[in-house]
């Protein structure tokens, strides 16, 4: 119930919020330190990008998943190259979470490793990208439609 607290209050600016995200970051509670990540994102505070991009090569599953998604909740295009590689992470949520990150993030070089996704052997993958491309294509233009 904390996690969730936590990554429900976090979309709050407020200098306590922050604290405690990063006391939650400082847990040696797994779920609790995965939860600081979501809470990150959704801050929309770009201050967290560092620990961020430090986590999407975490040791850990959980928080490489967390650190993607947060990615794409801040938008970040310095992220690209690194969620690129966690398209081939031995975790598939990873894997999914890094594709629909590149899509949320967009640009060109996003796009283009989404278009070689489309023909790969993971099913799972070519399908969250084909949809990522289709989500990203409306995006860019709603009317095209």
């Amino acid at each position: 119930m904390r996690c969730r607290a936590l990554e429900a209050i976090s979309m709050l600016s407020k200098p306590q919020v922050e604290d405690m995200i990063r006391q939650a970051y400082q847990s040696d509670d797994l779920e609790f330190r995965a939860s600081a990540l979501c809470a990150m994102g959704r801050t929309c505070n770009s201050d967290w990008l560092s620990i961020l991009l430090q986590e999407l090569s975490s040791p850990y599953p959980q928080l490489r998943y967390e650190a993607a998604r947060a990615c794409a909740e801040l938008e970040s295009g310095e992220a690209v190259p690194r969620l690129i590689e966690l398209i081939s992470d031995g975790d598939a949520q990873v894997q999914l979470s890094a594709v629909e990150a590149l899509g949320r993030i967009g640009g060109s070089e996003a796009k283009q490793a989404l278009e070689e996704c489309l023909d790969g052997a993971d099913d799972a993958i070519s399908e969250a990208a084909e949809e990522t491309l289709d989500e990203m294509k409306f995006r860019e233009d709603p009317f095209a439609i």
